[in-house]
C-alpha cells in the first residue's frame, strides 16, 4: 500500500485543475444553449452578471471581480484585458481547489467517489451557490435564471469529472515514472 504525498496529491490534483477547467470551460456554450431551449430567461434576466458567457463574458463574476480590483486601485482597464485577465481567477481557482481535492484524495481516497462528480456539486454549492453571492460579484441561484443556474451547475459537475479522470491518469504515469 502506498503511502500518502500530500504534496504529489496536491501537484497532480492542481495540474489535473487545469485541465478540468478547460473542460468546464468548453462545456459551457453548449450547456448554455441546452438550458437556455428549456427554460428560456428573459431578455433582462440575460443582462445578469453570471448568466449570459456567450454573449456578455465580460460580465462574468471573475471579470467583475477584476473590474472591482481595478476600480478599487483606480486603474483603467480595457475589456479585452478584463477578459483575458479573468482566466488566471478561473484557472487559478480550478487548480487551487484541485490541489486541495488531490490532497485530501492522497489521504482519504473516498472524496473521488462518483469519478468528481460529487466533488464538481460541492464546488459549485461553495463558489456560485454561496461564496461569489455572498460577495456581491453574482445573485443568489433562485435570483438567477434557472438556466443559468442549471449551466454553471452542470458546467461544475463536468469540471470534477475530467479533473478526476486527469488526476488519476497523473497518478499512472507518476507511479510509472516512479518505477
Amino acid at each position: 500500500m502506498k503511502q500518502p504525498n500530500l504534496l504529489r496529491g496536491a501537484l497532480i490534483g492542481a495540474l489535473a485543475g487545469v485541465v478540468g477547467s478547460y473542460a468546464k470551460a468548453l462545456a459551457e456554450p453548449p450547456l448554455q444553449t441546452l438550458t437556455e431551449a428549456w427554460f428560456p430567461p428573459t431578455p433582462a434576466e440575460k443582462k445578469m452578471i453570471g448568466a449570459d458567457p456567450s454573449g456578455r463574458l465580460d460580465h462574468m463574476p471573475p471579470a467583475e471581480m477584476i473590474q472591482a480590483a481595478a476600480d478599487a486601485a483606480q486603474v483603467s482597464i480595457s475589456k479585452h484585458d478584463k477578459l483575458r485577465d479573468q482566466q488566471f481567477i478561473h484557472y487559478g481557482m480550478g487548480a487551487g481547489t484541485a490541489a486541495v481535492y488531490g490532497a485530501l484524495a492522497e489521504v482519504y481516497p473516498g472524496v473521488t467517489r462518483g469519478a468528481g462528480i460529487p466533488a464538481g456539486a460541492v464546488l459549485y454549492g461553495l463558489t456560485h451557490a454561496s461564496a461569489v453571492p455572498a460577495t456581491g460579484f453574482q445573485a443568489w441561484p433562485w435570483q438567477l435564471p434557472i438556466a443559468a443556474v442549471l449551466w454553471e451547475a452542470g458546467s461544475h459537475l463536468v469540471f470534477g469529472l475530467v479533473t478526476e479522470l486527469t488526476r488519476q491518469g497523473l497518478e499512472i504515469v507518476w507511479e510509472r515514472l516512479e518505477d
